[in-house]
């Protein structure tokens, strides 16, 4: 199949369980969700590498991400140093367990960088208990614009549904790819959809 890539990220390395790859359906969802919600202070859940933080740093011109990864891995590390030589302050990385960091922030044992956080991008474990301690903490910064990655993963859904005042807003269908040797395939169907998500906190 032909891939339409919007965004050239090639500089950035691999990550370890795969990445957001910049394809035209990627791009136009979360220029979409922009339309929707005020994007302006992101916290983000799973770093990686770096390609969804890339994504939309450059997509959204004035909007800051704060990212909170668990492990420090080498490629991370070379992430986050090409990120913070083209955004500079624009980008914060915490590396942290997100659960452990949630009692931190809550105990005020610990401040994030950024001020007045208006969208969480939740790409982390997907385990139910991990994407519901994002949720809490997303939620404990005044978050009211979410958007998750892997929307419909079996280990997802329970933790957002267990959040009854979360409005799912629209769902964006995207190809699954894998980049080997620079070159792009399908992911093995996992049997359900890939795709960003777009939730809103009722208020």
């Amino acid at each position: 199949m032909r891939i339409n890539l919007k965004l050239d990220l090639s500089h950035l390395p691999e990550g370890h369980t795969g990445h957001l790859i910049p394809t035209e359906e990627v791009v136009n969802a979360f220029l979409d969700i922009s339309k929707k919600s005020k994007i302006k202070n992101i916290l983000e859940f799973g770093f990686n590498t770096g390609w969804s933080s890339y994504i939309m740093l450059e997509l959204f011109k004035k909007a800051k991400i704060t990212s909170i990864e668990i492990y420090k891995f080498s490629e991370a590390l070379k992430g986050v140093s090409i990120i913070k030589n083209t955004f500079q302050s624009r980008f914060e990385i915490i590396w942290e367990d997100s659960q452990i960091l949630y009692k931190k922030i809550l105990e005020n044992i610990i401040r994030l960088p950024f001020n007045n956080y208006d969208t969480a991008f939740i790409d982390g474990g997907h385990y139910p208990e991990i994407v519901d301690n994002d949720i809490k903490l997303s939620k404990l910064v005044g978050i009211k614009n979410f958007i998750f990655d892997d929307g419909e993963c079996p280990n997802i859904l329970p933790a957002i549904y267990k959040h009854n005042d979360l409005k799912l807003i629209n769902k964006y269908p995207y190809f699954p790819l894998r980049k080997i040797n620079n070159r792009y395939f399908l992911k093995k169907n996992k049997g359900w959809k890939v795709g960003l998500h777009h939730y809103q906190l009722l208020t």
